[in-house]
């Protein structure tokens, strides 16, 4: 039987978004992508399905009183590992009620961070820190799109959209 996770990829791939390894393959960056991941952490609530699905491990928890006031933090992707598979993007849309993740050129990232994104990942570890003032919904300087993260629901089958709702349904 086909899981909720196959059909994403499988969906991804039909929408010819940057090639990602199966979730089981976990890789390592080889190119600079197109576009990066940032997870608006107010409404983020944590429930790990995008650190579990990502190829390449760079969703974590972040840092204790990150965010004040909350207990639980919530995830952001360390976006200089992120490789733009959209994984992230669809299972918190599709597999959660929360979309909280969305993708951003990485020219634009560039340029709002200050920061340069490369082809390889760093070779020191870059932990995750919240960004909230530019990728959270009425963040100071946000450049956060509103409307759905998702691009694959809407071409769905009935079928697929069954299996999806099934799965989010066990969560």
């Amino acid at each position: 039987m086909t899981g909720a996770i196959d059909i994403i990829k499988r969906r991804l791939k039909e929408e010819r978004i940057p090639e990602a390894p199966w979730p089981e393959e976990v890789a390592e960056k080889k190119k600079r992508p197109r576009e990066v991941a940032f997870m608006d952490v107010n409404l983020c609530f944590p429930c790990g399905k995008c650190p579990e699905f990502c190829p390449v491990q760079c969703i974590e928890y972040l840092a204790p009183n990150s965010i004040p006031g909350r207990g639980l933090q919530p995830v952001q992707d360390r976006f200089q590992e992120c490789i733009g598979c959209y994984i992230c993007v669809e299972v918190c849309a599709l597999l959660t009620d929360y979309d909280a993740v969305r993708m951003y050129d990485v020219d634009l990232v560039e340029q709002t961070l200050g920061v340069k994104i490369g082809a390889q990942k760093p070779d020191e570890y870059i932990a995750a820190r919240p960004y909230e003032e530019y990728f959270s919904e009425g963040g100071a300087n946000s450049v956060r799109p509103l409307g759905k993260g998702s691009r694959i629901w809407e071409k769905m089958n009935e079928e697929e959209r069954r299996i999806l709702s099934a799965e989010k349904a066990r969560s």
